[in-house]
């Protein structure tokens, strides 16, 4: 993994951008002037933490899409609270900060990244004395807005984009709302996005060597333009693959042109799009480890990684706490005691569930009960020295790995936080060796869009067929993980004294395609390996979701010929249901009309839904099969 510094140029242009404006008004309203910045500088100020930018967003992934999609279950046992009764009148969100990351900065001054990207590109760099050699800058700049936009409104459907950030050059204090489908002057938002990005690709194509390089100013791809061209056009195909039911023709036309050729797109992992973060991101401190503390790996998870020995699975999930060799003092000896009283514990068969190590919990809260309730711990009473009884709490359930989303997963401070409950001092690392990072559009993400476009089209799209770009797609996941895990720090991937050591390995990579379920392709098996990939991508994967259907729900989610299901999720027996899109946020007074006149357009798509919070509803692309 790459590994980056603090520039001070892109630190002071940082300050600069943000200075102390907090809200979109305040800064639609009150543009700095940034001419004289470094546009390579500002370019670093304007993606700070990108997409990544607060600890708020981090217990919005976790309580949010990593549990609709489930990964992960409260450890207090999962709960109708998370997902939506349609008998009720109350709603819950999805969690995506898209909207806001957008158009404002939070409290450590992050996030606004449409707002600088688009300063960025209409302030700064036109006011530089050679603004031709900031092409490529201007470039990458475009992408990365239209990425934005789409992202906003791909879960909101709706947002003031065309008119945004326009009170200063243009008066336009009450910017008018554009949706999915249609944009202010009734153009589709989704081609004029579209058409952005391939002209930004084609101007990149066309760099020359009196280019200024943004080098190290770039937390992506330092500067590599080459790299950037392919993100261009993968990212095209992305974006076109929503469209595959509302707008085929239009999904049918980018794909035929993008995918003429596989050097075309991202084709390895290392021109993977991803955000390297070069702050002290999610370290070790009180309110993160209450994040990754308060949940368990889903039993649907852990299954579909059990059933096929996924070499990922020791990477992804930790072990829970039955057994001893935890490389936790406290654990080990609060086992110590349950093995002491309970010492056929191994033989039990109230326990032999739990002594597999790899237990995830249930996702229903309809879940049936037993002698030794699902709860994150199990208590037991056992007799002390002077054979007066006292409770032991063993850790029942895993937890999912935390390090990929916290620093050293959170363990500084607290040694019965669960989420370092097998991490004990003797392993963790220095934290100057890790380096957080965000993944954006990865090679394996790719390759399982390829394999489904493909097998949709029954023939071979960009020199493969279905078949070969589902085992390239479970490859290269496999191969990213094992390097991630390696960089991360993940004790079963680099502490071969751990008892747990279990890292993932070429031969063990091989073995796992030479299974009968990988060897050939169906969309089911396609989007399953899709689901265990994008584990840190639980948004894509909500989206990925609500557009195929897949993974399906099941009663008991055990795996069948490499199909993972998601379990079934009910109240008193009737189904519960997932959100399928955010609330529209609320703006100032000032704006109210045309956020009225945005909710009332959306209305108008019977499956919208009858108000802005009904979120069970959908947006236009998200259209019933």
């Amino acid at each position: 993994m790459k590994k980056y510094k603090y520039l001070f140029a892109g630190l002071c242009s940082m300050f600069m951008l943000t200075g102390c404006l907090d809200n979109f008004q305040e800064l639609n309203t009150n543009p700095e002037s940034l001419g004289s910045v470094d546009p390579r500088s500002a370019f670093t100020g304007a993606t700070q933490n990108f997409n990544n930018c607060s600890r708020s967003h981090l217990t919005a992934k976790y309580s949010g899409t990593m549990v609709y999609m489930q990964y992960l279950v409260s450890s207090g046992g999962p709960s109708e609270g998370y997902y939506i009764t349609p008998s009720k009148t109350t709603r819950t969100e999805p969690g995506i900060y898209t909207y806001s990351f957008y158009y404002s900065t939070n409290g450590d001054g992050y996030g606004g990244f449409g707002l600088r990207l688009n300063y960025l590109i209409n302030n700064v760099i036109p006011l530089q004395n050679e603004p031709e050699r900031y092409k490529d800058v201007a470039s990458i700049a475009k992408i990365l807005l239209n990425y934005e936009q789409w992202l906003v409104l791909d879960t909101y459907g709706a947002a003031p984009l065309t008119e945004a950030f326009k009170a200063q050059t243009e008066g336009i204090r009450t910017p008018r709302y554009d949706l999915y489908q249609k944009s202010i002057d009734g153009t589709p938002m989704y081609k004029k996005i579209d058409a952005e990005v391939k002209a930004a690709v084609e101007a990149l194509k066309a760099s020359d060597d009196n280019q200024y390089a943004l080098g190290n100013n770039d937390f992506f791809y330092e500067g590599d333009v080459a790299k950037w061209i392919k993100f261009g056009n993968t990212l095209r195909v992305k974006m076109a693959q929503r469209l595959e039911l509302a707008d085929a023709d239009f999904y049918n036309s980018v794909i035929n042109e993008v995918l003429t050729s596989a050097d075309n797109i991202i084709s390895s992992n290392e021109e993977s799009c991803i955000y390297y973060h070069p702050n002290d991101y999610n370290n070790n401190v009180d309110d993160i480890q209450s994040i990754t503390s308060g949940y368990c790996a889903s039993r649907a998870f852990v299954n579909y990684l059990k059933a096929y020995d996924d070499p990922r699975l020791p990477v992804l999930v930790r072990r829970n706490g039955f057994g001893d060799g935890n490389n936790n003092t406290t654990n080990d000896t609060e086992f110590a005691k349950f093995a002491k009283e309970y010492p056929n514990w191994k033989d039990a068969a109230d326990f032999k569930k739990f002594a597999e190590r790899y237990v995830g919990m249930s996702a229903n809260p309809d879940s049936a009960s037993s002698k030794y309730s699902d709860d994150a711990y199990l208590t037991f009473q056992y007799h002390k020295e002077d054979n007066t009884e006292a409770n032991v709490e063993v850790r029942a359930n895993s937890q999912v790995e935390s390090r990929y989303f916290v620093k050293n997963g959170g363990s500084n401070g607290n040694s019965n936080m669960p989420a370092r409950a097998i991490e004990s001092v003797d392993y963790e690392v220095n934290q100057d060796k890790i380096d957080c990072f965000t993944p954006i559009l990865t090679y394996p993400e790719t390759c399982f869009m390829l394999a489904e476009i493909a097998i949709k089209k029954g023939a071979s799209v960009a020199g493969k067929n279905a078949t070969a770009w589902y085992r390239e797609g479970i490859k290269a996941s496999l191969e990213q993980y094992m390097t991630w895990a390696t960089n991360m720090y993940v004790v079963a991937q680099v502490a071969e004294t751990a008892p747990n050591y279990n890292p993932i390995t070429e031969a063990k990579i091989e073995t796992y395609l030479a299974r009968p379920e990988f060897q050939t392709a169906t969309l089911e098996k396609i989007i399953s390996q899709q689901w265990i990939n994008l584990y840190m991508q639980p948004e894509e994967m909500w989206a990925t979701w609500k557009r195929t259907g897949l993974p399906a729900f099941k009663a008991q989610p055990n795996p069948e010929g490499g199909i993972a299901f998601l379990e079934e999720i009910k109240n008193a027996g009737s189904d519960l249901v997932i959100p399928r899109r955010n609330s529209l946020s609320t703006p100032n007074t000032e704006n109210m009309q045309n956020y009225n006149d945005a909710i009332k357009a959306l209305c108008e798509d019977a499956d919208y839904g009858s108000g802005y919070d009904k979120t069970e509803g959908r947006i236009w692309w998200d259209k019933k099969k």
